[in-house]
């Protein structure tokens, strides 16, 4: 929260408050973006197959869907030749599978996947292929079981810092000791709020008065100014923990020192 002292006598002190808009719709957007992209790039089923069901239908299919497309390969199974992993090259912190086919090699989209699993799988593929026995083969990724969660809260968290923007817009404090009043007038771009209370009834106008309260979340702390009424009801100055640590005191000690509590 940004302050400025807009008005200040001996009885009427004036306050404007914005919040730090840029930040919260810096990491708004990124929050929502990298949901998104999570979701559409590498939210994914990939469903890799063979059968032997007789001579005339052995068969294999690559399946690959996506929340944007969804592809399909088929081959003969006389057409697919083995599997291996691409070291001349990397997928992520892995080298990517690769199966090989008469018409060429063709990369098996695997997210979940590290080297050791793909190993395993270029494994199963080609033991499958060398025994006629084996009636049928299926390799399945699901990454859409992560993907999507991760995704979702990302995006949520971006909507939170946005909606909070779209709540907390300006905030007019005034302090009138002629009227014995305290307004806060929240204006933001969804709604406007104004609250109103008899300074008188702000806990007498002791050192308990006017309070900083903190939030703490798993990676930062926020803060807010809470003003406490003797019919042990509170006022808070922002809609939400807007204020830094710097803010808030600042804030604090601006009122504060209108009022006089000591």
């Amino acid at each position: 929260m940004r302050l400025k002292i807009l008005e200040q006598t001996p009885t009427l002190l004036k306050l404007r408050l914005k919040p730090a808009a840029i930040l919260y719709w810096l990491f708004g957007g990124l929050f929502v973006a990298g949901g998104v992209l999570l979701i559409t790039t590498l939210a994914k089923t990939t469903t890799f197959t063979c059968n032997r069901v007789e001579p005339t239908q052995e068969s294999c299919q690559l399946i690959t869907n996506s929340i944007l497309k969804s592809q399909v390969k088929n081959w003969k199974l006389k057409e697919v030749l083995g599997a291996k992993l691409d070291i001349s090259t990397t997928a992520g912190n892995s080298y990517p599978l690769v199966l090989l086919t008469s018409d060429g090699s063709v990369a098996i989209d695997l997210v979940n996947a590290d080297s050791t699993h793909k190993e395993s799988m270029a494994a199963q593929i080609n033991a499958f292929l060398k025994n006629s026995r084996e009636p049928k083969l299926t390799i399945h990724e699901d990454s859409r079981l992560w993907t999507y969660p991760l995704g979702l809260f990302l995006i949520a968290s971006g909507a939170v810092c946005i909606i909070y923007m779209l709540m907390n817009g300006t905030i007019i404090c005034i302090f009138d000791k002629t009227l014995d009043k305290a307004t806060i007038e929240r204006k933001g771009w969804l709604e406007q709020e104004l609250i109103e209370a008899k300074l008188s009834e702000i806990s007498g106008l002791n050192m308990d008065a006017v309070a900083i309260d903190t939030v703490t979340g798993t990676s930062s702390t926020s803060y807010n100014i809470v003003f406490n009424l003797v019919s042990d009801q509170n006022i808070y100055l922002a809609a939400g923990p807007m204020f830094t640590a710097k803010s808030a005191e600042q804030t604090l000690d601006a009122i504060a020192s209108f009022l006089k509590l000591d």
